[in-house]
């Protein structure tokens, strides 16, 4: 068997996602979750953290580390509604620092929640219709496009195309609901835990889509794992461009890590995306790095096998 991170072997055991988590909420000695279980929350949309200006007096004192988490909630093209605003506004009031924060992938973070009022947060803005899960983790993020829709019929369609591409890559997992929401479902759609794209492991390392259309990249298409360009004609939506590999983090030290502009690999009908992406996720599942997290993005599986490789392994899919 070979060799996988702490983190794979983590994600193995949780569950589907589940791992402690309800134990460490029910835990009110500590502020904190239990270690394996800072790792699986990322994949609900939270991180925990501390106050380090407050980490000496605290520590001096015998106390442990002032614990709170962020929470990061997607909106797919970068669309909240007043209605939406208002309601993070008053949970960032009620339960956070009283601020919120616009994330360059076009989701909105709020900070400073205490452990204790994670639940009725998430359930706050659940009752807006919006959602953390597979906001942070190993999964598909936030789906980026042209937040203004009224521009044009096509940039309406792109805006629900990414809608429906985060949707549709989503986990299936129930664990965010039962955990979370007590069990109840926003939709009607069964939700079921079976992970048919992502495994019972997810994928090895975060995965980011983004839309663009032309003349603009105004959401740096070449930085994403999938970068899709819209092509028209006369006024309607006649396909995609795709480009995969990107991805601008690197790591000091650790020559081997390096930024990487995604390669154009070819024109598809608007039919074919949600396939096509899929087939790319789930090529990413299974050859992406396991045993080295700073190495396990898509552009290093690409650079491993060769973008011929992986052009012919999205084929066969």
């Amino acid at each position: 068997m070979s060799k996988v991170s702490n983190v794979e072997t983590i994600k193995a055991k949780s569950n589907y996602l589940r791992g402690t988590l309800e134990e460490s909420l029910r835990d009110e000695i500590t502020g904190a979750i239990a270690d394996d279980d800072t790792q699986l929350i990322k994949f609900h949309g939270s991180y925990q953290q501390t106050d380090r200006d407050l980490d000496s007096e605290r520590k001096r004192q015998k106390l442990e580390p002032l614990y709170s988490f962020m929470i990061r909630v997607r909106a797919p093209g970068g669309i909240v509604t007043a209605k939406q605003w208002q309601r993070l506004d008053d949970l960032a009031d009620e339960y956070g620092n009283s601020g919120l924060k616009l994330t360059t992938r076009q989701a909105v973070q709020l900070h400073g929640i205490l452990k204790k009022d994670l639940k009725p947060t998430i359930q706050g803005f659940n009752e807006v219709l919006m959602d953390s899960f597979a906001g942070c983790g190993d999964v598909n993020r936030n789906v980026m496009c042209n937040p203004n829709p009224y521009l044009s019929p096509i940039h309406e369609e792109v805006f629900e195309t990414a809608g429906k591409i985060s949707e549709y890559f989503t986990p299936k997992t129930a664990a965010y609901h039962e955990i979370w929401i007590d069990g109840k479902k926003i939709k009607s759609t069964e939700v079921v835990d079976d992970e048919p794209i992502y495994g019972e492991t997810y994928l090895p390392r975060k995965f980011k889509i983004a839309i663009a259309i032309p003349p603009h990249n105004d959401v740096d298409i070449y930085a994403n794992d999938i970068g899709i360009i819209a092509i028209e004609r006369n006024g309607k939506l006649k396909g995609y461009n795709i480009a995969i590999g990107g991805g601008m983090g690197m790591t000091f030290g650790m020559p081997e890590t390096y930024p990487r502009l995604a390669d154009d690999i070819g024109f598809i009908k608007p039919e074919k995306l949600i396939d096509v992406i899929g087939a790319i996720i789930m090529i990413q599942r299974d050859y992406g790095n396991r045993e080295n997290r700073k190495l396990a993005r898509m552009k290093y599986t690409i650079d491993k096998m060769g973008l011929d490789v992986f052009k012919r392994e999205i084929e066969k899919g």
